[in-house]
């Protein structure tokens, strides 16, 4: 009988235990883990996308270079009569930018002598670029891909008019590939995007203060040709150009560093959570 009574008082004790918890001890320790798992998962998430291999092919914002020189990163792919320098931004003295060319615009298209500057691997094929570009006056200019020499390349060209905008091939002369059309106006800074993939190739144009992502953007141009299937990408003619960005998908278009921000901005937010 005392056996059994002692046991049964220690069943109780053993249940009163169980039972005789601290709900808001219970709820805190429940956030604090659940904290620690997000945080682990979102800093192994982090880890695995900077240390992934870098898809982004080339950057150049200029802010390294001096005023008055050639870019750092770029190399004469034709050898005309101007040169490239590093200028202070017309709409930001603050800011660096390229100018393409030190000659008037009809002076600086490389079919009447100028230069043309480019940067890449000769064996770039597909990718997707975007920059900031302003054109100083109402003339043609614009930028070359898949360039193989002065002879062998494709732009895309602004036409006079701010309506016209083309794909043209250079092979001994010029072809045109494919006729587009967006408005634009010279000193104005806009952002441009240009596609590559395969035989198709895709020029979308905005201002630069517009905010709407590039897939809800009507391209300007769409052409296809198979002519050079790899080449560098640069500029054609007298062009300010600005935050360069070349990478082999969009998702690619930032710098590694831009990881690292979004890690210390989620990490405020999670804390502002507990």
């Amino acid at each position: 009988m005392f056996l059994r009574r002692a046991k049964t008082r220690l069943l109780f004790h053993r249940k009163s235990a169980k039972l005789n918890v601290n709900p808001k001890e219970t709820d805190a320790k429940m956030r604090i883990r659940n904290f620690v798992i997000l945080f682990t998962v979102l800093a192994f998430g982090i880890a695995v996308s900077v240390n992934a291999p870098a898809e982004l092919l080339f950057h150049d914002d200029f802010q390294k270079d001096e005023i008055g020189k050639e870019p750092a990163k770029w190399e004469l792919g034709h050898d005309g009569s101007t040169i490239a320098e590093v200028v202070a931004d017309p709409r930001d003295a603050s800011n660096k930018v390229l100018l393409t060319a030190d000659k008037a615009s009809n002076a600086s298209r490389h079919d009447v002598g100028g230069s043309i500057y480019v940067v890449g691997d000769a064996n770039w094929d597909d990718y997707v670029a975007e920059w900031d570009m302003m054109f100083p006056d109402d003339f043609y200019m614009g930028v070359v891909f898949r360039f193989q020499d002065g002879e062998k390349f494709y732009l895309s060209d602004r036409r006079q008019g701010g309506r016209d905008y083309h794909f043209y091939k250079r092979q001994g002369g010029w072809a045109q590939v494919q006729a587009g059309m967006v408005e634009n106006e010279p000193e104005v800074w806009y952002r441009a995007q240009l596609t590559l993939a395969g035989d198709e190739f895709t020029f979308k144009l905005k201002e630069q203060k517009d905010k709407t992502a590039f897939d809800k953007i009507e391209p300007a141009t769409e052409g296809s040709d198979a002519t050079f299937k790899t080449g560098k990408f640069g500029n054609y003619g007298l062009v300010y150009i600005d935050n360069l960005f070349i990478g082999h998908s969009v998702e690619d278009l930032v710098l590694p560093v831009e990881a690292r921000d979004r890690l210390s901005v989620t990490w405020g937010a999670i804390k502002g959570r507990y």
